[in-house]
């Protein structure tokens, strides 16, 4: 696997006030994915598009999504910039997608959010994670099983103050396992980097007989 470009710092971008701008837990995300060359990328929410550019130099295949026209024009002029090929679509979620894809990456909006705390502008789509902060990442986990390739994997960002055993309730019924691939503490959090997969099937030899089976 390569991950030559780990520092997010080193993509040349432009921001704009509407759209979440990369931060310590960008820079985290990008330095936790592991890429293949060639494979087929999906990222949700792509914002500035930093995420997808630096696959896409890696020399994959990307498509990346957002729930924001201003933020899919700002990654369109980004991957321009840097002059990488990214297919950006606008859509909630996975809804402007088709088929199945190698690597699916999520940084959600995770911080748990009150009434009060919402900005009332468009940039509430980035950060708010609803009342226990894993409103985002349950849709993400839900939608994954369908748009997950064989073999494929997912890599979504979590934080301590979310309601982790929630997250972990949602993995484990959607039939996948988890792993952390990458960590960060700040003063009142932890940042995390989960690793999402279909958990290995067990076979068993000729003649054996499975747990529970009957002879």
């Amino acid at each position: 696997m390569v991950n030559d470009v780990a520092d997010p710092r080193k993509i040349v971008i432009k921001t704009h006030e509407e759209v979440y701008e990369p931060a310590d837990d960008t820079e985290l995300l990008v330095r936790s994915v592991r890429l293949r060359r060639g494979e087929r990328v999906l990222e949700i929410g792509t914002g500035t598009g930093v995420v997808a550019i630096h696959c896409a130099k890696l020399g994959c295949r990307v498509t990346a999504t957002d729930l924001l026209a201003p933020a899919i024009a700002l990654a369109r002029e980004n991957a321009d910039a840097n002059g990488v090929k990214v297919e950006l679509l606008e859509g909630d979620m996975f809804a402007p997608v088709r088929g199945a894809f190698d690597v699916i990456i999520l940084n959600p909006p995770y911080l748990p959010t009150a009434p009060e705390d919402l900005t009332r502008t468009k940039l509430d789509k980035a950060l708010d994670g609803g009342p226990d902060g894993t409103a985002v990442a349950l849709r993400f986990i839900e939608g994954l099983a369908a748009h997950m390739a064989e073999g494929g994997r997912a890599y979504m960002v979590a934080s301590s103050l979310q309601d982790v055993a929630r997250i972990g309730a949602a993995i484990h019924r959607a039939r996948l396992a988890s792993r952390t691939v990458g960590r960060e503490r700040f003063a009142f959090e932890t940042i995390s980097v989960l690793e999402i997969r279909r958990p290995a099937t067990r076979t068993h030899s000729k003649g054996a007989t499975p747990h529970g089976a009957k002879r």
